[in-house]
């Protein structure tokens, strides 16, 4: 006589198969956010070269003594919590790529859209990295001062109102270096 009868051991291959299926699905989605959020990934459109050169420069982008670098994800996506960070995620996934399709590289205003960094830029994304912050600048009058309104109202300020060109070293001049002149404002 068997210590498990079929309906039992039935039932243990199904939640075996399950347990399986849920880990490599797991592991699959994960592999493919590390994979899509990458520098090498995300700039692999034309339109985002003066983006890449940009980010290349910045210390964000490796250009430190450490060659520690920032992925794309790590700043341009909320970290807040999970299910703002995969839907912000999915909704860029769809959107850029179109975005990139159908528009000719040059008709996209990253000019206009730098002015829109606050959108882009996730300050859960900067403390994410940067946790210790105010502690940090805590021995150190000058930072401490200069962030002090940020510690004792975030929700008023953001990290890019004062940090505006953080990632992307020279942007303005990548862009119009490589075809997208800053566009002329018009007298009113």
């Amino acid at each position: 006589m068997s210590f498990f009868s079929k309906p039992v051991v039935k039932a243990l291959a199904v939640l075996a198969v399950v347990g399986v299926g849920v880990v490599a699905s797991w592991a699959v989605m994960d592999t493919a956010f590390h994979a899509t959020g990458d520098y090498e990934f995300c700039t692999s459109c034309h339109g985002y070269e003066p983006i890449a050169a940009a980010y290349r420069e910045d210390v964000h982008g490796g250009n430190n003594p450490y060659g520690v670098r920032a992925a794309c994800n790590d700043c341009h996506l909320p970290h807040d919590n999970s299910l703002h960070y995969f839907w912000v995620k999915a909704r860029n996934g769809v959107v850029d790529p179109i975005k990139s399709l159908l528009k000719e590289p040059h008709e996209i205003d990253w000019h206009g859209i730098r002015e829109r960094r606050k959108q882009f830029v996730y300050d859960s994304s900067c403390l994410n990295c940067h946790k210790y912050l105010q502690e940090a600048s805590e021995g150190n009058r000058k930072a401490f001062r200069s962030h002090r309104r940020y510690f004792n109202d975030p929700d008023d300020y953001s990290c890019v109102e004062c940090h505006e060109h953080v990632g992307h070293n020279r942007l303005g001049y990548h862009l119009e270096e490589m075809g997208w002149p800053k566009p002329v404002e018009e007298e009113k």
